[in-house]
């Protein structure tokens, strides 16, 4: 989960902070999304525990971006003068867990430039900046505890497409494509020297994905490429000063990576876990996990869809039934399965004895459209044409391997008529002790599923936010994020608290929200016993019904 999307249509950009993460501010993302983690139980109650407002500009120009920062607070940033011309002006205000104002601050933008990317660590949020048409970016470096800001000039390629930023140390790492080309650059905050990496600028490649090991201090690759008919997956690891060091490909007559994440065991071992595919296509046939060592990858292992226990559990019953049967055939005929699904992977979750792979299955939404028949298109009368409207996903998978890199579990979760215009993480998840909550927003209501390994502690619900509850905390353009412990953060557009019925005014505010837990088993939902089964009872009562 390192990307965070500006949602510009809502005015308002909500930026999660975990651990660390990336906002591109240069792209049109969806209309505005509640996230995760409200697990709301149907007899549970949200409290409003602190509450702040901000004052709305009359201005049409400015953007409101708030960044839970967990036990740290809250970072609320609002940008203003966007389209005048002459420098945007931030504002920062420092929020406590009570969301009492601890330090502000502001910054004015240099008019040449224009907001790229933005990233974020546990003492630090940072922002690039570029001059179009030049090679001029900057950096703005803004210290969480105490706001102090620092301001970094530097030179990198002109005309670059970024796609990834991230920073280690007094590092920036800067990832994009350079006339179609992917590069990825090192620029030190220290000396301002711009190192571009080596072995990476070739035709026929792209990159998948950039990783960090900050403790060893090393920088890796990882690119997919078409070569001699033949599908690559390479990570290139470069050390903390930009030097190649290694290489490991992986690669095979029958199936080719996907996509990967890096777990690290040491400085030269590490666990790589994505997804595969039949041939060189986009569509994933399952999963997959192998040992790094040094360069040589050992014990590849591949898990087919059809060997995850609930991975068709968002099918109706009859569905999953004939599903199974025609799997089990075509394997008693010695054929193999082919899938042709898509997935969008979330960054890998590490837990003290367990690796969590998250993932999303999706499709591209594609609708008729009839233009009208007045004027000119009165000559194409009658005619239609097809076009891509957003993504549609199905279901939500969750897998566990031990630290042994076994697969050992896996639980799913059906994603019911949600469908966005932008490709991005919908289901979100949270952990409360050894109980996890997957839950997605549609249209003002919540989702939610609570498992505990492969076991459903309490089937998916859906959570309607009532008119009267909406009217305290919610809008259309509201967000709920899971901040802390069994705190929520609400945030948003709204009239203020005690505006009469016809007023006008608005402001932009936070309200934290604490919700009430099962006493004896701390689940963030009630009624668990009546609830409760597991995903292999539900398959035998499908199997049953048919």
């Amino acid at each position: 989960m390192h990307k965070l999307r500006p949602v510009k249509k809502q005015r308002i950009i909500f930026l999660i902070s975990a651990c660390c993460r990336t906002v591109k501010y240069l792209r049109v993302l969806s209309p505005l999304i509640a996230f995760l983690g409200c697990g709301l139980p149907v007899s549970a109650q949200l409290e409003k525990a602190a509450h702040i407002e901000f004052a709305v500009s009359s201005s049409l120009d400015e953007n409101f971006e708030v960044f839970p920062l967990g036990q740290q607070g809250a970072l609320v940033l609002t940008r203003s003068g966007m389209y005048q011309g002459h420098g945007e002006e931030w504002r920062f205000v420092k929020l406590s867990e009570d969301l009492k104002p601890v330090w502000n601050n502001s910054f004015r933008l240099n008019f040449r430039f224009i907001p790229v990317m933005a990233y974020q660590n546990h003492t630090h949020a940072y922002w690039v900046f570029a001059e179009p048409d030049t090679d001029r970016f900057q950096f703005l470096q803004v210290n969480l505890e105490t706001g102090f800001q620092d301001v970094h000039e530097g030179k990198l390629l002109s005309n670059i497409d970024l796609q990834q930023f991230m920073v280690m140390e007094s590092k920036a790492i800067l990832a994009g494509y350079h006339r179609g080309r992917p590069v990825v650059m090192v620029h030190s905050f220290f000396d301002k020297t711009t190192r571009v990496l080596p072995d990476l600028y070739e035709k026929n490649s792209e990159l998948n994905g950039i990783d960090l090991n900050e403790k060893d201090g090393l920088i890796n690759v990882m690119t997919y490429s078409f070569r001699k008919r033949q599908c690559l997956f390479e990570i290139k690891t470069y050390n903390y000063e930009g030097r190649h060091m290694k290489t490991t490909t992986l690669t095979d007559q029958d199936y080719s990576i996907i996509s990967g994440q890096i777990i690290p065991l040491n400085e030269s071992d590490s666990y790589l876990i994505g997804n595969y595919s039949i041939g060189c296509t986009p569509f994933s046939q399952g999963l997959y996990i192998s040992q790094i060592r040094d360069t040589e990858p050992e014990n590849l292992e591949y898990i087919e869809f059809s060997e995850l226990r609930n991975f068709f559990n968002y099918m109706s019953p009859k569905r999953k039934a004939r599903m199974i049967e025609r799997i089990g055939r075509r394997k008693s005929l010695g054929k193999e399965n082919r899938f042709r699904y898509r997935l969008l992977l979330h960054n890998l979750i590490e837990t003290e004895d367990e690796i969590l792979l998250v993932a999303e299955v999706y499709y591209p939404n594609y609708r008729n459209y009839n233009p009208p028949s007045t004027g000119i298109n009165s000559f194409y009368r009658g005619s239609s044409f097809r076009a891509q409207d957003g993504f549609r996903y199905t279901h939500a998978i969750v897998c566990g391997f031990d630290k042994n890199g076994r697969y050992k579990w896996d639980n799913s979760f059906a994603i019911k008529n949600l469908v966005s215009q932008d490709l991005q993480e919908m289901v979100q998840l949270s952990r409360f002790g050894e109980y996890w909550v997957l839950a997605y927003p549609e249209e003002g209501n919540i989702h939610t599923e609570v498992i505990k390994k492969e076991k459903v502690v309490v089937e998916s619900t859906k959570h309607e936010l009532q008119p009267r509850a909406r009217s305290l905390f919610f809008n259309e353009s509201a967000i709920l994020a899971a901040w802390y412990d069994k705190y929520f953060l609400a945030f948003g557009r709204q009239k203020p608290e005690n505006a009469s019925p016809n007023s006008q005014k608005e402001v932009y505010y936070l309200t934290k929200l604490t919700y009430q837990v099962d006493p004896v088993t701390g689940i963030p939902l009630s009624d668990t016993a009546a609830n409760s089964k597991t995903s292999l009872q539900k398959r035998s009562t499908d199997s049953t019904a048919n």
